[in-house]
């Protein structure tokens, strides 16, 4: 608000009615009342009148909430692509690298595993702008889509979308897969020494039974559990790394609206996405008893 009055107060011709000019929007925003009110105010219109965050300061008068809505596709894209393809390629990884925990492959693939995880997703992306975008070319480096193009269901668009986001996506899917394989290796370690394989052997069943039927479906579990509780971490790497890769998502709207202090936006963002995690999560809390029956025997 400050940034947009000091704006005004600058224009030629403005400085007389600067006065009027800042009364008038102070009032506008509800500015001009007490904080507490404000606050209250605030809950009232996020609760009751859907998500309604106030007005954008930096883009008036359209709303916060236009706005988020406006990039929030970009976003859901990118975090639910990343998030899904990493944790099944992730998990099928680690499955067979705790079954083969002995094989040479296994060794080499545990340790580009180790490596990629300890890797920061947005060092990880600055490397494949460099070396994939701007010296193999092989991809373009930045953006959501060629320039010049308007996004349009056709296959000019479609193509060159799809080219723009392998990078983002590769970015996030190598750090947080290689973290789903280290820990779907470990679960499956653990469970290779329990009573019930070894009984499984003893009938002798053929070992890809007993991987597919024991083995892997009590691993998936605690896998699928863990999915729940990194969901807000996979949402803030989805927002580096739109920033990193100019894709106008939340992430890059996030940034614009903290360079101009549009804090309706700002707690319209964080709040949207405390509610989409908290979301998630309850859904994958749904899901699980219908995986495991010893889960809904002991909520009855």
């Amino acid at each position: 608000m400050e940034i947009l009055l000091g704006n005004l107060s600058r224009m030629e011709g403005a400085k007389v009615g600067t006065q009027l000019i800042v009364a008038y929007y102070r009032q506008l925003f509800g500015l001009d009342r007490p904080l507490y009110i404000q606050y209250f105010l605030f809950l009232r219109n996020v609760i009751f009148r859907g998500l309604d965050f106030g007005p954008s300061f930096m883009a008036y008068p359209n709303t916060a909430r236009d706005l988020i809505f406006h990039q929030l596709p970009w976003t859901l894209g990118l975090f639910t692509g990343a998030m899904l393809i990493s944790w099944l390629l992730g998990t099928i990884i680690g499955v067979f690298m705790g079954w083969l925990r002995r094989h040479k492959l296994t060794s080499l693939m545990t340790g580009i595993t180790v490596l990629l995880q300890a890797t920061p997703n947005y060092l990880l992306a600055i490397i494949l702008i460099i070396y994939v975008g701007y010296l193999l070319k092989w991809l373009p480096p930045y953006g959501p889509y060629d320039n010049g193009l308007q996004p349009a269901f056709t296959w000019e668009f479609i193509h060159s979308l799809l080219l723009h986001m392998v990078l983002p996506m590769l970015s996030l899917v190598l750090v947080l897969g290689a973290g789903w394989a280290i820990s779907m290796r470990s679960l499956m370690i653990s469970i290779l020494g329990e009573d019930y394989l070894l009984y499984a052997k003893a009938r002798g069943l053929l070992p890809f039974e007993i991987l597919k039927d024991y083995a892997f479906r009590n691993a998936m579990l605690p896998q699928l559990a863990a999915l729940a509780i990194t969901l807000g971490t996979t949402l803030t790497g989805t927002y580096i790394i739109e920033v990193i890769f100019h894709v106008p998502g939340l992430g890059d709207l996030f940034i614009r609206a903290l360079g101009f202090r549009d804090y309706n936006v700002l707690q319209g963002i964080v709040l949207f996405s405390i509610f989409a995690v908290l979301t998630a999560s309850l859904i994958i809390d749904l899901i699980l008893p219908l995986l495991d029956p010893r889960i809904r025997e002991f909520n009855e």
